[in-house]
């Protein structure tokens, strides 16, 4: 049998050999071992379904956050706009007041100016005799 064994037949069984437990390694598995493998890759896909629902609810926090960020910055710019609308007829409102006091203010000059050269003229007159 050394003989046997010896020859080009023994170099070929032998590789057949390491073959068979080289590829076969997959198909000896057990059906526990099969479904722990795959037990394996489905949580690996179960983690990434997590982490993914995790962002969404993250996203959509930050969604609604912004959301009413933006609705309290608009109402702050609403509140801001119609002050400044105020602001600017007070404005207005008060330039129409000073032209008013100062057209008054030059009538009333001519006025006392108008009534001292009256008066000015009375004064410079001989004075009125009265009869009794």
């Amino acid at each position: 049998m050394a003989t046997f064994l010896n020859g080009p037949l023994a170099l070929g069984l032998t590789a057949l050999m390491l073959g068979a437990c080289a590829s076969g390694g997959g198909q000896s598995m057990d059906a526990g071992q099969r479904m722990s493998a795959r037990g394996d890759s489905i949580s690996g896909r179960g983690a990434e379904w997590s982490d993914g629902q995790r962002d969404v609810r993250k996203g959509e926090q930050m969604l609604a956050r912004s959301i009413d960020d933006a609705a309290g910055a608009e109402k702050k710019l609403r509140k801001a706009q119609e002050k400044a609308r105020k602001a600017e007829q007070q404005i207005m409102t008060a330039q129409r007041d000073r032209q008013a006091a100062e057209q008054l203010v030059a009538a009333g000059t001519a006025q006392m100016r108008r009534a001292e050269a009256d008066y000015s003229a009375i004064r410079g007159r001989p004075p009125v005799v009265l009869q009794q």
